[in-house]
């Protein structure tokens, strides 16, 4: 008879052994692990599903069906089609979608040609003063789109401040704008602008996909004696297609529901674009959601069918780094003519994005009355930025203290579905993320009317609508995924098992998110709030579209004002923003440098 064997005393399968913690396993995929031992918190995740349909979701699948059923929200199913009958016989409706679409490509193409040139010089090359370059690829991204469009109307109108800065030229500068100002007056000028605004997006996509990609690739396709232009054709573009397309696509779907740009030069141009017709009939007197809705529709169907093109561009492209020699952080020396060419080029940029705006904007703020056929110049405009009660510093104070508010919720509800979703945590995890980066990839204006019809039904029992809380929950809808994206980016740089070391001594999950966890992403979640702090305080659609009664935000004062003609008011008030959204970005670039 065989005795049973007595299990060695460092066996782990020995009962006077501690059991060695297993990885538990996926339930999408059995076989393999979770990516870390610790099991998802299912309240956790529930709560934020709730949340984010309630965000999100809801304002969404509401616009989608009142503009089917425009009177669902009261229980009643008569008017079925009427908003799609009445938009199919809408005079003008063919041009308006025709234009917009024009206008989002044109924009589109021409922040690819200005972003990507700009992002290759900034990763691939010994450019000096790479600091002070992508600076300048920056700071038009922290200037609000509407803005821009009206320092360049500055610029460019009669006697403004082109006229001025030119006419110091003699015939020659006169002549220079008058060559000038119907070119930027036209659709190409309203493209101009908007390329101008959202390059950036374009150039640093770029960049980052570049410092990824090894130089040795193409030094060795050089070394087989392929060209310098072949290279770039077979080899770096095809690698850069996925970067590319998915900038261009933020990029469209920003032009197609921007309606500040349009809204500002579109009536001085004689281009109607579909974004501005939806303002005007969701704000302006007699107010006609249901024909809004139906239009705000046709805008997420081209948002819809930008995803799917984008997608079917990059099925089965995949772009993968590397280190070693002639790989990450080597760099193409530019040489003396190459360093002369690549500033010449930069600060052209410079020059349309940000020097000529920003010397409209602060002469303009300074402008006075006329006396005696002569402009004063004042600081009233300023002062009254810095004055308790005046409307300038009530509205930027409301635009701060809403900003942060906001910034800090959606890093709040930003931070664990980052968390959830870099962990693989639970079903509940994939669902998360695709609502809060949802309305990134949707029309904003879209979102703003969908919000309108969520919170200003009859049966919502919260008095959210036409308070400053609408603005809070718009605010959060539309960033949310600024600080998703960020804090996904923080949270895998984390390794999971750091968490799984911590849980098998016996800290509690709690422990492990204060103790492990959040210093680990501080740095990461405070860039995050910057970056969506900086987001709401630009921000114009949510601010005119929602704006409670008697309540103004810093882009509604902007808007207002331009609109009435206060050119000054309106000018010290954008260079305040840009201000604030700079000092913001700076001080915590160099806190997070610190960590």
């Amino acid at each position: 008879m065989t005795r049973p064997v007595s299990p060695h005393p460092h066996d782990p399968r020995s009962a006077r052994h501690p059991r060695h913690p297993r990885h538990p396993r996926n339930p999408r995929n059995p076989s393999r692990p979770r990516a870390s031992g610790i099991a998802p918190p299912w309240p956790l995740a529930a709560g934020l599903a709730a949340l984010l349909a309630i965000l999100v979701a809801w304002p969404v699948t509401i616009l989608v069906v009142q503009s089917v059923a425009p009177r669902i929200l009261e229980g009643r199913l008569d008017g079925l089609f009427d908003p799609w009958r009445r938009m199919a016989t809408t005079e003008g409706l063919p041009e308006l979608i025709l234009g917009s679409l024009r206008w989002a490509l044109a924009a589109t193409a021409l922040a690819t040609l200005l972003g990507v040139p700009s992002g290759y010089l900034l990763a691939r090359t010994d450019l000096r003063g790479r600091s002070l370059a992508r600076m300048l690829v920056l700071v038009p991204l922290l200037t609000p789109p509407y803005v821009l469009a009206i320092a360049w109307i500055l610029l460019m109108q009669p006697s403004g401040t082109g006229d001025a800065l030119l006419g110091r030229l003699g015939p020659a500068g006169a002549a220079a704008m008058d060559l000038a100002r119907p070119m930027f007056f036209s659709f190409w000028g309203i493209a101009f602008v908007m390329a101008l605004a959202a390059f950036g997006y374009v150039a640093l996509a770029v960049e980052n996909a570049l410092l990824a990609i090894p130089l040795r690739l193409e030094l060795a396709a050089e070394s087989l004696g392929a060209g310098r232009l072949r290279v770039l054709l077979r080899i770096v573009l095809p690698l850069l297609l996925p970067a590319i397309a998915n900038a261009a696509l933020l990029v469209f779907l920003d032009a197609i529901s921007n309606f500040g740009i349009p809204a500002v030069l579109g009536p001085r141009t004689g281009v109607l674009l579909l974004p501005a017709e939806i303002y005007q009939l969701a704000t302006s007197w007699p107010v006609d959601l249901p024909l809004a809705t139906a239009l705000s529709s046709l805008l997420l169907a081209m948002a819809v069918v930008a995803l799917a093109v984008n997608r079917t561009l990059l099925r089965g492209r995949v772009a993968e780094g590397g280190r070693g020699p002639g790989g990450l952080g080597a760099r193409r020396r530019l040489g003396a003519l190459g360093q002369l060419a690549a500033w010449a080029w930069f600060a052209l940029i410079a020059l349309a994005g940000t020097l000529l705006p920003a010397a409209a904007i602060l002469s303009t703020s300074v402008l006075g009355d006329w006396i005696d056929g002569q402009r004063t110049l004042t600081l009233a405009h300023w002062r009254a930025l810095v004055t308790p009660g005046a409307g300038a510093a009530t509205a930027l104070w409301t635009s701060l203290w809403l900003g942060a508010v906001a910034a800090s919720a959606c890093v709040a509800i930003g931070a664990p579905i980052a968390w959830l979703s870099v962990r693989g945590a639970g079903r509940l995890a994939p669902i998360l993320d695709a609502l809060g980066t949802l309305p990134r990839v949707l029309p904003k204006l879209v979102v703003a009317v969908g919000l309108i019809l969520a919170w200003n039904a009859p049966w919502v029992p919260v008095p959210v609508y036409g308070t400053a809380a609408i603005l809070l929950v718009a605010y959060v809808a539309l960033y949310l995924s600024d600080a998703l994206r960020l804090g996904d980016a923080a949270m895998r740089q984390v390794p999971a098992r750091l968490e799984l070391a911590a849980a098998t001594l016996g800290a509690t999950r709690r422990r492990i998110a204060a103790r492990i966890v959040l210093p680990l992403v501080a740095g990461g979640l405070i860039a995050a709030w910057a970056t969506t702090f900086v987001a709401c305080l630009r921000d114009l659609v949510a601010s005119v579209m929602l704006l409670p009664p008697g309540m103004e935000t810093a882009g509604s004062f902007i808007f207002s004002r331009f609109e009435q003609g206060e050119l000054g008011e309106a000018m010290a008030m954008s260079a305040a923003v840009s201000a604030a959204g700079l000092v913001v970005l700076v001080a915590v670039q160099r806190l997070v440098g610190r960590r």
